[in-house]
């Protein structure tokens, strides 16, 4: 059984089990990622992620998840939320029961229907391979007429929090290379 699926069944399981309140953390690199029903309570909870919402090849269903920087965690973190360490790759936040209004059904029918007004995410949406060895740059640049200004631009426009571990490393390939182009 693969990792994606893995996650989505636990997740599921939250729900099943009324451990609603806890938000489970997956570590990528030095990215935290949460799926589901944990990327649901960060964004009704903690701050308003940006959310993808993709399908999986070994999962029956489209995954929504939300991914931030670790070192971002302790700025959301509410008052009274416990965290604890399942595993290096893996940390749970238990959310404090305080913050839990709604009845567990009311929750359950608000996290179907945010998940559902979620669009599903292209793998690279506007990206394409060039000069082969898996160099990806954006479409949109016409590098005729790249300056320092428009790289700067690109890099602070760069939602990062919200990235992969590698389509942050693919980012940062394309201004490295556009950069070079410069000198």
């Amino acid at each position: 059984m693969s990792v994606t699926k893995n996650l989505i069944e636990q997740e599921l399981h939250l729900l099943q089990s009324g451990r609603f309140q806890e938000v489970h953390l997956h570590r990528e690199g030095s990215f935290l990622r949460a799926y589901d029903w944990s990327a649901w309570l960060c964004c009704r909870f903690l701050h308003d992620f940006k959310v993808n919402k993709r399908k999986f090849k070994d999962v029956d269903n489209p995954v929504a998840y939300i991914g931030f920087p670790d070192t971002s965690l302790g700025k959301w973190m509410p008052e009274g939320a416990v965290q604890r360490v399942e595993s290096e790759k893996h940390l749970v936040v238990e959310l404090p029961e305080l913050m839990f209004t709604d009845s567990a059904e009311a929750m359950s029918a608000a996290y179907a229907e945010w998940k559902e007004g979620i669009p599903l995410t292209e793998s690279n949406p506007g990206l394409r391979k060039r000069g082969g060895k898996g160099t990806v740059v954006d479409d949109d640049i016409d590098e005729s007429t790249v300056t320092l200004t428009a790289i700067m631009q690109r890099v602070l426009a760069f939602p990062i929090e919200s990235k992969s571990p590698i389509e942050s490393m693919t980012f940062l390939a394309d201004i490295k290379r556009q950069l070079a182009s410069l000198i």
